[in-house]
């Protein structure tokens, strides 16, 4: 096996796009983190860069120092801790996330190396897009009751496809949100980059969204993009919080929205935050998506 070297990576371009985009796509990659949108709107913020050697696409997340694991042929354990010993030279920490739990069970000798630790944090919610259109069941009962409540307080609203013009409104919504609810949790100034990006090259990335509006004012809006040949992400999703039912419609009518392309979506991690936890799994997932953190030890 080849050397990966760290000197070799680049960080993500929009140019990047036709080369790392159908690898990831071929790979039927579930995890968010393998998104090429997502990939490029953090990029900056995350300081991701890639490198495609031996037919593996790997990436390296610089502000936390970690390895994802790399999608493309099959990396065994000891090419895996080539790999780590080599960023260590570096002066890197050599570890890994994303880590399937087959590849952990499959190689018990991991212990020997990194300590092993699941990552629940980071683990992304899967849904039926069908049950998010037909909330049926009694867990799902409390978001029909809030959409039909949204519908008849605003009977002249609007679901609509988004438009990159509609970067302002985006903006403003979002800071409100921010302010009403995790801004201390999140690192919005962040968010608002990977947002600007987002909106700014909307077409370029093949993103997707859906806004609801009410006499002229926007009430909430989702972005989103394709993950695999059978499920999309939902990269952002804000409502505003003041407007009764708003988050429950925006997430129905972005099911809505997708019911004809994609048989799951992939709303993303929870991020150990309590109220994204619990929001999450109001909507009762078909499963949440886990890896392992792999860290080297001494």
């Amino acid at each position: 096996m080849q050397e990966v070297k760290l000197e070799n990576f680049s960080p993500v371009k929009l140019a990047d796009r036709d080369t790392i985009r159908p690898l990831l796509l071929a790979e039927d990659v579930c995890f968010c983190e393998y998104n090429f949108a997502n990939l490029f709107m953090w990029g900056d913020i995350y300081q991701t860069r890639w490198l495609l050697q031996e037919d593996r696409l790997w990436l390296y997340n610089g502000n936390d120092d970690l390895m994802l694991m790399p999608v493309g042929r099959a990396l065994d354990m000891a090419g895996l801790l080539a790999v780590s010993d080599g960023m260590r030279r570096a002066g890197k920490s050599g570890n890994f996330v994303l880590v399937d739990p087959d590849f952990v069970r499959e190689n018990p000798g991991l212990g020997e190396f990194f300590r092993m630790e699941a990552d629940p944090d980071n683990g992304d919610y899967i849904y039926l897009t069908q049950k998010l259109v037909d909330l049926k069941g009694n867990k799902l009962h409390k978001k029909r009751n809030q959409i039909s409540q949204f519908q008849a307080l605003y009977p002249g609203h609007q679901a609509l496809p988004l438009q990159k013009n509609d970067l302002a409104a985006c903006f403003s919504l979002a800071e409100k949100w921010c302010r009403l609810r995790t801004c201390e949790e999140l690192d919005f100034t962040h968010e608002t980059s990977a947002l600007q990006r987002a909106m700014h090259f909307f077409e370029e990335l093949g993103l997707q969204g859906v806004k609801i509006t009410h006499q002229g004012e926007f009430i909430a809006f989702s972005i989103f993009s394709p993950l695999n040949h059978n499920m999309a992400d939902v990269h952002f999703e804000k409502f505003d919080p003041e407007v009764k039912g708003s988050g429950q419609v925006i997430n129905w009518e972005t099911a809505r929205a997708l019911a004809g392309t994609a048989k799951y979506i992939n709303r993303e991690q929870d991020l150990g935050i309590e109220g994204l936890r619990q929001a999450k799994r109001s909507y009762a997932p078909e499963y949440v998506l886990n890896a392992y953190f792999l860290g080297r030890k001494p």
